[in-house]
Protein backbone atom coordinates (compact mmCIF):
# COMPACT_ATOMS: atom_id res chain seq x y z
CA UNK A 1 0.00 0.00 0.00
CA UNK A 2 1.27 3.72 -1.10
CA UNK A 3 -0.09 5.70 2.21
CA UNK A 4 -0.65 4.25 5.82
CA UNK A 5 -3.66 3.57 6.15
CA UNK A 6 -6.32 6.09 8.11
CA UNK A 7 -8.63 4.85 11.16
CA UNK A 8 -11.36 7.80 11.91
CA UNK A 9 -13.11 7.59 14.67
CA UNK A 10 -16.55 10.16 15.30
CA UNK A 11 -18.32 9.99 18.76
CA UNK A 12 -16.54 6.88 19.44
CA UNK A 13 -13.34 6.56 21.76
CA UNK A 14 -10.79 5.23 19.85
CA UNK A 15 -9.33 1.51 20.83
CA UNK A 16 -6.34 -0.30 20.61
CA UNK A 17 -7.97 -3.37 19.61
CA UNK A 18 -10.16 -1.57 17.14
CA UNK A 19 -7.00 -0.70 15.43
CA UNK A 20 -5.45 -4.05 15.64
CA UNK A 21 -8.46 -5.75 13.95
CA UNK A 22 -8.37 -2.98 11.21
CA UNK A 23 -4.74 -3.88 10.40
CA UNK A 24 -5.37 -7.43 10.36
CA UNK A 25 -8.21 -6.84 7.79
CA UNK A 26 -6.26 -4.23 5.52
CA UNK A 27 -3.67 -7.19 5.35
CA UNK A 28 -5.87 -9.68 4.32
CA UNK A 29 -7.23 -7.25 1.44
CA UNK A 30 -3.73 -6.56 0.07
CA UNK A 31 -3.19 -10.14 0.00
CA UNK A 32 -5.92 -10.11 -2.60
CA UNK A 33 -4.85 -7.12 -4.66
CA UNK A 34 -1.54 -5.77 -4.02
CA UNK A 35 -2.23 -2.22 -5.51
CA UNK A 36 -3.99 -0.76 -3.22
CA UNK A 37 -3.18 3.01 -3.14
CA UNK A 38 -4.56 3.51 0.12
CA UNK A 39 -7.47 2.31 2.71
CA UNK A 40 -10.27 4.69 4.90
CA UNK A 41 -12.20 3.26 7.21
CA UNK A 42 -14.69 5.63 9.38
CA UNK A 43 -16.22 4.69 12.65
CA UNK A 44 -18.95 6.81 13.72
CA UNK A 45 -21.85 6.55 16.28
CA UNK A 46 -25.00 8.73 16.60
CA UNK A 47 -24.10 11.41 18.76
CA UNK A 48 -26.53 10.68 21.38
CA UNK A 49 -27.14 7.20 23.14
CA UNK A 50 -30.59 5.77 22.10
CA UNK A 51 -32.78 4.09 24.81
CA UNK A 52 -33.06 0.78 22.85
CA UNK A 53 -28.71 0.78 22.46
CA UNK A 54 -25.42 2.10 20.17
CA UNK A 55 -25.44 1.87 16.66
CA UNK A 56 -22.34 1.78 14.92
CA UNK A 57 -21.69 2.62 10.87
CA UNK A 58 -18.31 1.60 9.16
CA UNK A 59 -17.42 3.49 5.96
CA UNK A 60 -14.70 1.89 4.45
CA UNK A 61 -13.06 3.78 1.10
CA UNK A 62 -10.46 1.91 -0.86
CA UNK A 63 -8.23 3.40 -3.16
CA UNK A 64 -7.26 1.36 -6.30
CA UNK A 65 -6.46 1.48 -9.60
CA UNK A 66 -9.76 2.07 -11.63
CA UNK A 67 -12.36 3.15 -9.69
CA UNK A 68 -12.36 3.72 -5.52
CA UNK A 69 -14.39 1.06 -3.97
CA UNK A 70 -16.44 2.30 -0.78
CA UNK A 71 -18.29 0.23 1.25
CA UNK A 72 -20.86 1.45 4.28
CA UNK A 73 -22.07 -0.73 7.20
CA UNK A 74 -24.12 -0.78 10.08
CA UNK A 75 -25.02 -2.89 13.29
CA UNK A 76 -28.30 -1.77 14.24
CA UNK A 77 -30.38 -5.48 14.71
CA UNK A 78 -30.96 -7.45 17.88
CA UNK A 79 -28.35 -7.72 20.19
CA UNK A 80 -25.46 -7.27 17.38
CA UNK A 81 -26.86 -3.41 17.84
CA UNK A 82 -23.91 -2.61 20.33
CA UNK A 83 -20.39 -4.84 18.06
CA UNK A 84 -18.53 -2.89 16.80
CA UNK A 85 -16.40 -5.51 15.50
CA UNK A 86 -19.34 -6.66 13.91
CA UNK A 87 -19.99 -4.08 11.77
CA UNK A 88 -15.89 -3.71 11.02
CA UNK A 89 -16.22 -7.49 9.64
CA UNK A 90 -19.24 -6.81 7.93
CA UNK A 91 -17.82 -3.70 6.10
CA UNK A 92 -14.33 -5.81 4.92
CA UNK A 93 -16.31 -8.81 3.99
CA UNK A 94 -18.32 -6.97 1.67
CA UNK A 95 -15.11 -4.93 0.74
CA UNK A 96 -13.25 -8.00 0.15
CA UNK A 97 -16.02 -9.00 -2.44
CA UNK A 98 -16.10 -6.00 -4.41
CA UNK A 99 -12.17 -6.04 -4.51
CA UNK A 100 -12.06 -9.66 -6.01
CA UNK A 101 -14.65 -8.80 -8.13
CA UNK A 102 -13.18 -5.33 -9.88
CA UNK A 103 -9.44 -7.28 -9.82
CA UNK A 104 -11.50 -10.16 -12.05
CA UNK A 105 -12.98 -7.79 -14.15
CA UNK A 106 -9.73 -5.65 -14.62
CA UNK A 107 -7.66 -8.48 -15.50
CA UNK A 108 -9.69 -9.25 -18.54
CA UNK A 109 -8.98 -13.08 -18.72
CA UNK A 110 -8.35 -14.07 -22.14
CA UNK A 111 -10.51 -17.00 -23.12
CA UNK A 112 -8.53 -19.34 -25.61
CA UNK A 113 -11.29 -19.52 -28.70
CA UNK A 114 -11.34 -23.09 -30.33
CA UNK A 115 -11.35 -23.13 -33.85
CA UNK A 116 -14.86 -24.20 -35.51
CA UNK A 117 -15.44 -28.16 -36.48
CA UNK A 118 -15.17 -28.21 -40.06
CA UNK A 119 -16.74 -31.09 -42.42
CA UNK A 120 -14.94 -32.44 -45.13
CA UNK A 121 -14.02 -35.52 -47.81
CA UNK A 122 -10.77 -37.05 -48.18
CA UNK A 123 -9.43 -36.35 -51.72
CA UNK A 124 -5.99 -37.77 -51.41
CA UNK A 125 -4.51 -40.51 -49.17
CA UNK A 126 -0.90 -41.74 -48.87
CA UNK A 127 -1.64 -44.55 -46.43
CA UNK A 128 1.52 -46.17 -46.19
CA UNK A 129 3.38 -42.99 -46.03
CA UNK A 130 0.24 -41.82 -42.85
CA UNK A 131 -0.64 -38.73 -44.40
CA UNK A 132 -3.52 -37.61 -46.72
CA UNK A 133 -5.78 -34.46 -47.95
CA UNK A 134 -9.44 -33.39 -46.59
CA UNK A 135 -11.24 -31.04 -49.15
CA UNK A 136 -13.23 -29.38 -46.63
CA UNK A 137 -16.81 -28.04 -47.77
CA UNK A 138 -15.85 -24.68 -47.87
CA UNK A 139 -13.37 -25.88 -50.93
CA UNK A 140 -9.92 -25.99 -48.86
CA UNK A 141 -7.58 -28.14 -49.02
CA UNK A 142 -6.40 -29.28 -45.09
CA UNK A 143 -3.55 -31.26 -44.58
CA UNK A 144 -3.68 -34.49 -41.90
CA UNK A 145 -1.81 -37.32 -40.79
CA UNK A 146 -2.54 -40.50 -39.02
CA UNK A 147 -1.49 -39.04 -35.55
CA UNK A 148 -4.28 -36.66 -35.59
CA UNK A 149 -7.01 -39.26 -36.04
CA UNK A 150 -8.75 -39.25 -32.93
CA UNK A 151 -9.86 -43.48 -33.07
CA UNK A 152 -8.37 -46.18 -34.47
CA UNK A 153 -9.30 -46.42 -37.94
CA UNK A 154 -6.68 -45.69 -40.41
CA UNK A 155 -7.54 -48.53 -42.00
CA UNK A 156 -11.56 -47.55 -42.46
CA UNK A 157 -10.11 -44.80 -44.65
CA UNK A 158 -10.70 -44.34 -48.29
CA UNK A 159 -11.01 -41.13 -51.14
CA UNK A 160 -14.04 -39.70 -50.70
CA UNK A 161 -14.48 -40.73 -46.98
CA UNK A 162 -16.38 -38.19 -44.99
CA UNK A 163 -14.50 -36.57 -42.07
CA UNK A 164 -14.92 -34.22 -39.45
CA UNK A 165 -11.90 -32.32 -37.77
CA UNK A 166 -10.62 -28.90 -36.71
CA UNK A 167 -8.57 -26.31 -39.11
CA UNK A 168 -5.52 -25.10 -37.35
CA UNK A 169 -2.70 -22.73 -39.50
CA UNK A 170 0.50 -24.19 -39.47
CA UNK A 171 3.50 -22.52 -41.16
CA UNK A 172 3.02 -24.59 -44.30
CA UNK A 173 -0.61 -23.83 -44.78
CA UNK A 174 -3.99 -25.12 -43.18
CA UNK A 175 -3.64 -28.85 -40.62
CA UNK A 176 -6.40 -30.72 -39.03
CA UNK A 177 -6.67 -31.71 -36.31
CA UNK A 178 -9.22 -33.87 -33.73
CA UNK A 179 -10.03 -35.88 -37.27
CA UNK A 180 -12.71 -38.49 -36.93
CA UNK A 181 -15.22 -40.15 -39.10
CA UNK A 182 -18.42 -37.94 -40.00
CA UNK A 183 -20.84 -40.63 -38.74
CA UNK A 184 -18.89 -41.36 -36.02
CA UNK A 185 -19.53 -39.18 -32.49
Amino acid sequence: MQTEPVVTYRNVDPSPSVDALVARRVEALERINNRIVGCETVIEAPQKRKVTGREYRVRLTLSVPGPDITVTRTSAKGSAREDLALALNRAFSAAEKLLKRQKKTMAAIKVKHHPPVLHGCISLLEKELGYGYIRADDGREVYFQQDALTADVWDQLAKGTRLRFRAMEGEKGPYATAVSLAGAG
